[in-house]
């Protein structure tokens, strides 16, 4: 009887253990991602709150901001399947050098000005569509 409480005590404890590490990686890919991706959130979400009429776009933008916890702990678990906790260290570690921390000042910007690319390419895309939907 004793050695099967101990066996449980043991089995107990090894999914505590992986448990807490799990949950140690996901804070940590969680940090890579607001690190890495929130303030290019804030430049993609600015076109849409301006969809939003002017006297609900405060509220509309707290409530989106508010979703954003959600995504990030959605987001952690594909960079938990993709990194080692080792990987993910060193990539935070990069993120903390003076061009890491570069990178991240200007990627809001670099976002911006890709979106305003990408859209002036997929207008250029129309024609090319249309030439195909009509054959």
């Amino acid at each position: 009887m004793k050695k099967a409480l101990c066996l449980l005590f043991l089995i107990f404890i090894g999914i505590q253990s992986q448990a807490q590490e799990k949950t140690d990686l996901n804070q940590k890919a969680i940090e890579l991602i607001k690190m890495t991706s929130g303030q290019q959130f804030d430049v993609m979400l600015d076109p849409i709150v301006k969809m939003v009429p002017e006297d609900n776009r405060k509220a509309f933008k707290a409530e989106v901001v508010a979703s954003l916890e959600s995504l990030y702990g959605q987001m952690a678990q594909i960079y938990t399947e993709e990194f080692t906790e080792a990987e993910i260290d060193q990539i935070l570690a990069f993120y903390n050098t003076p061009v890491g921390q570069k990178m991240r000042e200007i990627t809001p910007e670099l976002t911006r000005k890709g979106m305003e690319i990408g859209q002036q390419w997929g207008q250029e895309l129309q024609p090319i569509m249309m030439k195909y939907m009509q054959q």
